[in-house]
């Protein structure tokens, strides 16, 4: 009987000291509570994981986008595509601000002599004039042009590249680049940009 007494004490010692109970004494955590605090971890730890990868997702499909406009650019310059009826002396994209940009269209090839006109673009009104064709904004107001440029103009047939820089400067010098870079609004570049390397043979990467 006294031995059956001691261990009856020592099995409530330790239901209170070790196992799930609500006593005075040292108490552990319930299933519940640990359940509730893992169901959090683990929500906050996939939201910030989700949203991390949507910036950098971000990132990827705005300069994807940027050089699927430049291609565009590009090709309707070799095909000497029309527009408003007329062949144009180039096609080009140009910096509007630091959330977005243009395609634009040249001169009319028939009227004017492109050889002699200007690449940037210098709209007047008149339908033999530059004009946008579209206006592409980022998807994201977190997201920033990093490098300020005027244009990037094609000239057919060839077709032959003009960058032209923010200072105005019109480049056409063989290997010569400019770097235009996409970033997060306030962010540390090179982790939160990309960079896009167009070249003047016409090449971009």
């Amino acid at each position: 009987m006294y031995k059956s007494t001691n261990t009856n004490s020592y099995n409530s010692y330790i239901r209170k000291r070790f196992v799930i109970g609500r006593g005075s004494e040292a108490r552990g955590f319930t299933l519940i509570e640990v359940l509730v605090v893992a169901a959090i971890t683990g929500f906050i730890t996939t939201f910030l994981l989700i949203n991390f990868s949507r910036t950098r997702i971000n990132f990827a499909e705005e300069a994807n986008i940027f050089s699927s406009k430049f291609r565009i650019a590009q090709t309707k310059a070799v095909s000497s595509a029309r527009s408003s009826g007329s062949i144009r002396c180039g096609y080009g994209i140009r910096y509007i601000n630091n959330q977005s940009y243009a395609v634009y269209v040249g001169e009319n090839a028939s009227v004017l002599n492109c050889s002699t006109q200007n690449k940037d673009y210098n709209p007047t009104g008149g339908v033999d004039n530059d004009a946008t064709i579209e206006t592409i904004n980022f998807s994201d107001s977190k997201i920033e042009f990093k490098t300020v440029f005027r244009a990037i103009y094609f000239e057919p047939p060839d077709p032959k590249t003009f960058i032209i820089d923010s200072g105005g400067t019109v480049h056409n010098e063989p290997n010569y680049n400019l770097g235009i870079t996409i970033g997060k609004v306030g962010g540390t570049c090179p982790q939160d940009c990309k960079t896009i390397n167009i070249f003047t043979s016409g090449k971009i990467e």
